[in-house]
C-alpha cells in the first residue's frame, strides 16, 4: 500500500534514517522494475550498496523513472522524478510530503497531509504493517474500547498465553502508533475522526 502510493505520483520522504531512505528507494525501483519501466536512480554514488538489501537494475535514460536518492538540495532534482529522499525539508510544490517516524526495531510510520502509513523495513524490502488486528486490541475492544491498564495486562497476558512485559510492550506501541491512548491509569481506543 505505501509502495503503491509513491508509486501513483510525485513524492518528497524526508528521514533521517539511511538503511530506511535505501530500502524505500529499491523497493520502489523493483516494484517499477517488474511493471517493465526503466528505473534510474540520481545520486546513486551516494548509496552503499553494502547495505543494500537487494540488487536493482537500473538504466538512466531519457525514458526512465527518476529516483533521487539523499538530495541535499533542490538543485538535485530534476523536472521529472517520482520519488525523493532527503534528510532536508527541500521546497518541491508538485510532491506529497511524507516524514518518516521510527517506531520500533524496523518499523516506521510515514505521515503526511493527514495519511499515515505503517511499514517494516527488512532484507525483503518494505512491507506494510496492519495493526488494525492487533490481538492486544481485540482484548480491549472485548472490554468495550477502555479498560484499566492492570486489568487488560492481566486479562490480554491470561487469553493471549503472553508474557505481561510483552502486553505491555504491545500497548506502548499502540500507543506509539496512535491506535490506543491513555488518561491517568486508562486505556482506551482512539476513534477515527471524520470531519
Amino acid at each position: 500500500m505505501f509502495l503503491e502510493e509513491l508509486a501513483s505520483g510525485k513524492h518528497l520522504i524526508v528521514s533521517y534514517y539511511y538503511t530506511a531512505s535505501l530500502t524505500i528507494t529499491l523497493s520502489l525501483a523493483r516494484l517499477l522494475r517488474q511493471r517493465g519501466e526503466e528505473v534510474c536512480i540520481i545520486n546513486e554514488d551516494r548509496i552503499r550498496w553494502n547495505l543494500a538489501p537487494f540488487p536493482v537494475d537500473l538504466k538512466c535514460g531519457p525514458g526512465s523513472v527518476n529516483l533521487v536518492f539523499d538530495a541535499m538540495s533542490e538543485s538535485e532534482v530534476p523536472s521529472s522524478y517520482l520519488l525523493v529522499t532527503s534528510s532536508r525539508h527541500l521546497r518541491l510544490p508538485s510532491a506529497r510530503e511524507f516524514k518518516l517516524t521510527r517506531i520500533n526495531d524496523g518499523i516506521y510510520m510515514a505521515t503526511g497531509e493527514g495519511t499515515k502509513f505503517l511499514f517494516k523495513v527488512s532484507n525483503a524490502g518494505v512491507e506494510d504493517v496492519d495493526y488494525e488486528k492487533s490481538s492486544v486490541l481485540s482484548v480491549l475492544e472485548d472490554f468495550g474500547g477502555t479498560a484499566l491498564l492492570g486489568e487488560l495486562v492481566d486479562a490480554a497476558s491470561q487469553r493471549l498465553k503472553m508474557p505481561k512485559e510483552q502486553v505491555r510492550e504491545e500497548i506502548a506501541f499502540l500507543i506509539r502508533i496512535g491506535k490506543v491512548r491513555t488518561r491517568k491509569n486508562v486505556i482506551e481506543i482512539v476513534k477515527p475522526r471524520f470531519y
